[in-house]
């Protein structure tokens, strides 16, 4: 065994040899580097080496029958490894390297080195995501922008399950039960997924895989203390019980405090405490070399902590999140069928005070096999139920709760051909069912893999995907606030039925309205009235006599006097502003991205990496955000004003003028509208984005104990100004960067037991429109450091201290975040 880059011998390295996954015999190589094993059978085996700060290899067939058999080994260092397998790319084991798709793997051993809360705290320097921090534990995550509060847009996975919150459809990264000691690696798909995992991973795929309990047997305790009150206690332990089954348990708990943040829009105060609790069960069966049957269940326990959404921040209390997971692999067959849960437990919004419930299912269920045509076309095919049932007991789906179940279905295909020794096709489509969705969505992909040496690859790809509308798309029904005026005008967030939202044009020639004020001898609040402000003249001699002053003798004024206005509630600064006509909406279709993209990975000399990965993206029919569609009514103010002061003082009619600008009157809503004069805020498609982006990487080994990694990700734009079919204009943000930068130095020394890593990146300034929460986010730059210590006198005990934004740079990662300051730790991490 040898060194790929320094040619020296490799000490320690574990040796395991193998037949259909049974180990016949191990051993551990000398200070030459050398190894002798003897089986006692002949025949075909595998060997299994491995040495954490390599690469590990695996060498299959070797055949010991007759006569011994010398191998010449050579390893790579961990640090220059960009060539590991990875699964989900192509939802089966392949080298990165052959991956149609740009992937970058935390291994095992980076995952055990570094402290983290949740898994999220590993991806900060991983080139094309970005991750704003908004709490302790809590982050919003994407992959080559289009990130939100709440944000779902990043699929998600641990062992091949869905984590999202599943009616809500939003990824909280302090939800996931798995633990960094039972991680076994992390793997990052970046650009379009859809054509093998349909839909909602337009922008990527991340997922957590954990470690077996067959071949990682064992206990580990990890015990973190630090500032702000943190406590952070995790454990793993794996037994194999016998040669079949094998059982694994793990859990977790933390308590800390958050940084404090004050919103004026909040009505409740904020409770800083952040606790969780969680853990998972795992049994693993074996039947026979060929099959693993794999059971599991986890839960996870939020106690408390402050999570952004669309409608302000949320107190999360005792929110609760329970799944089971049966999964089975035979050859190249897999199948599992997983559940997931939720309940909000005592959740409540910040800013109404106004409870959450949800307590929503997910029942999925996926197969997956392949087959072999000829010698060189490589299928892989399989179909995927799921059912998502939204419980919120009226709280958030309101009148909407018993009809508002989605039922989707996809089956898709995937063909690889090796048309030469050096160049690989890859072709795959699949077709997705919604049943809230007219027309099934189709998502086809086409990648040309060129590998012209072993250490290089080029990558071609189009990939088509889609995003279909989330439940609050279509069934949300909730006030999230009030207008206040003598009858308040509820906020209603609503989602669009299937018939679209439209508005009547048939009142005096134009547009209806609806008031609150409408005497109920002509019909009352649900009466269309035409766009005429001074048809509600009464309610200002009403409200004026509330001010103590008499119109009762002002000459009620006309439409020619005092002309209408139209303004539209802006819900991120709860101020009118101009509006225009509204236009209608359409039943929701789901976003549809196109992207092409061409990558390279390479090696340089065995000590320098390079990765680069330059795409063109194409959006139609964005799923804009939450915003006001239907406009208040109110009385031309100026106009007002000047009217009466034929009948009053001027200094009274204009105090008069002043409160007609802010006091609306009526509200145009379309003829769907439940609720005749609410306010509605609801959501859209919009018209067609495109941009170019690029994600650049390098990495190098410096010394055999010292290596450097850093990358930069650019996108053309960073704010859209589109168009819809409709005619209506919005401003699309990114809700990120334009241009990010990171980088990372890692030392290990493990004759000293020593490693260490500096780490920092650098985030452009960005504007923000999310839900209520509008503004910029300025530039800021983060460095992170941690150095580990293997204790001489305990060899399995490591002492870690971690410091996260060392310089104490206080800075706000997304608009409604509290400001991020330095946080201070030390870990006690024991292997047994």
């Amino acid at each position: 065994m040898t060194d790929s880059v320094t040619n020296t011998p490799i000490e320690g390295v574990r040796v395991l040899l193998l037949r259909v996954d049974v180990v016949h015999a191990s051993t551990v190589t000398d200070v030459d580097g050398r190894f002798v094993l003897r089986p006692r059978l002949g025949g075909r085996y595998s060997l299994s080496l491995t040495r954490l700060d390599y690469r590990a290899v695996w060498v299959s067939e070797v055949d010991v029958s007759d006569e011994p058999v010398t191998l010449a080994i050579r390893m790579q260092p961990q640090a220059l490894a960009i060539n590991p397998i990875v699964v989900s790319a192509s939802r089966a084991e392949q080298k990165a390297l052959e991956a149609p798709a740009s992937v970058t793997v935390l291994d095992r051993r980076s995952v055990e080195e570094r402290p983290a809360f949740t898994p999220i705290d590993h991806l900060y320097a991983v080139s094309g995501v970005q991750v704003a921090t908004t709490g302790l534990t809590q982050h919003e995550v994407v992959a080559r922008g289009f990130n939100n509060v709440a944000s779902g847009a990043l699929l998600v996975l641990t062992d091949n399950r869905y984590v999202h919150v599943p009616s809500l459809r939003i990824n909280v990264y302090n939800f996931i039960a798995l633990t960094d000691d039972d991680t076994e690696r992390i793997e990052v798909v970046r650009g379009p997924g859809s054509a093998l995992y349909g839909p909602n991973s337009s922008n990527g795929v991340l997922h957590i895989i954990s470690r077996s309990p067959f071949s990682d047997p064992g206990t580990a305790v990890t015990v973190s203390g630090g500032e702000r009150g943190v406590m952070h206690a995790q454990m793993r332990h794996a037994s194999v019980l016998g040669r079949r089954f094998a059982l694994k348990v793990s859990a977790q708990y933390l308590r800390g405090r958050d940084w404090p943040h004050t919103d004026p829009a909040e009505v409740a105060a904020r409770d800083t405490t952040v606790e969780r609790a969680g853990g998972e069960l795992r049994l693993d069966w074996r039947p026979n070399a060929n099959a693993t049957v794999t059971a599991s269940f986890g839960v996870n326990q939020a106690f408390s902590n402050v999570d952004l959404t669309p409608l302000g921040a949320a107190q999360v209390q005792d929110w609760r999140y329970t799944y089971a997971q049966t999964r089975v692999r035979v050859g190249r067959f897999f199948g599992q069928v997983f559940f997931n849960a939720s309940n909000s437990g005592d959740t409540y919004l910040l800013r109404t005070g106004e409870d959450v419930t949800d307590e929503s299912q997910m029942l999925v269920a996926q197969v997956q096999h392949g087959a072999l045509v000829g010698s060189r076309i490589n299928l892989t095919y399989g179909v995927d139920l799921q059912r998502t049932i939204p419980r919120t007991e009226g709280t958030v789906t309101g009148r909407n709760e018993d009809e508002d179940t989605i039922n989707e279905a996809g089956a898709y295909v995937q063909a690889e051909a090796q048309l030469t020794p050096a160049v690989r096709l890859v072709v795959a489509a699949r077709g997705d069912y919604h049943n809230r969705i007219d027309n099934p969505v189709l998502s086809p992909r086409a990648a040309l893999v060129v590998r012209p040496t072993s250490d290089h690859s080029l990558r071609f790809t189009y990939n088509r995907a889609f995003s279909t509308p989330t439940t609050n798309n279509l069934f949300l029904d909730i006030v999230g606030g009030t207008i206040e005026t003598p009858i308040p005008i509820p906020v209603r967030l609503v989602g669009v039925p299937s018939t679209g939202f439209s508005f009547r044009r048939d009142c005096g020639g134009g547009l209806c309205m609806r008031s609150p004020y409408t005497p109920f001898a002509v019909g009352g609040p649900v009466t269309p009235l035409p766009l005429d402000a001074t048809l509600l003249w009464p309610v200002i001699v009403q409200g004026a006599q509330a001010f103590g002053i008499d119109l009762s003798a002002v000459t009620p004024p006309t439409a020619t006097d005092v002309p209408t206005v139209l303004k539209q509630l802006n819900i991120g600064t709860e101020q009118f502003e101009p509006a225009s006509d509204p236009q209608d909406i359409p039943a929701l279709k789901p976003t549809i991205d196109n992207v092409i993209e061409f990558g390279y990975r390479g090696v340089l000399g065995e000590r320098v990496t390079i990765g680069v990965d330059a795409y063109r993206a194409w959006k139609s029919d964005f799923m804009g955000a939450e915003r006001v569609e239907t406009p208040s009514v109110f009385l031309d103010g100026t106009s007002l004003g000047q009217y009466l002061q034929q009948f009053i003082p001027a200094d009274t009619a204009q105090l008069l003028a002043l409160l007609a600008d802010s006091f609306p009157l009526a509200t145009v809503t379309p003829e769907e509208a439940r609720d005749p004069f609410d306010v509605l805020v609801t959501y859209r498609n919009f018209g067609k984005v495109s941009f170019w982006g690029a994600d650049l990487e390098l990495g190098a080994v410096v010394t055999p104990w010292l290596a450097l990694r850093g990358n930069y990700s650019w996108v053309s734009e960073n704010q859209f100004e589109t168009v819809n079919t409709e005619g209506v204009a919005d401003t699309l943000p990114l809700n990120g960067p334009a241009n990010r930068a990171a980088f990372a130095l890692l030392v290990r020394e493990d004759r000293l037991g020593l490693n260490a890593e500096v780490r920092g990146r650098w985030v452009d300034a960005f504007p923000v429109i999310s839900g209520v929460y509008v503004g910029t986010v300025d530039s800021y730059t983060v460095v992170d450091a941690m150095m580990g210590y293997r204790l001489p006198f305990a060899p399995m005990v490591t002492v870690t201290v971690s410091a996260l934004n060392v310089l104490d740079h206080d800075h706000i990662e997304f608009v409604g975040a509290p400001a991020i300051g330095r946080l201070l730790t030390a870990r006690v991490r024991a292997e047994f």
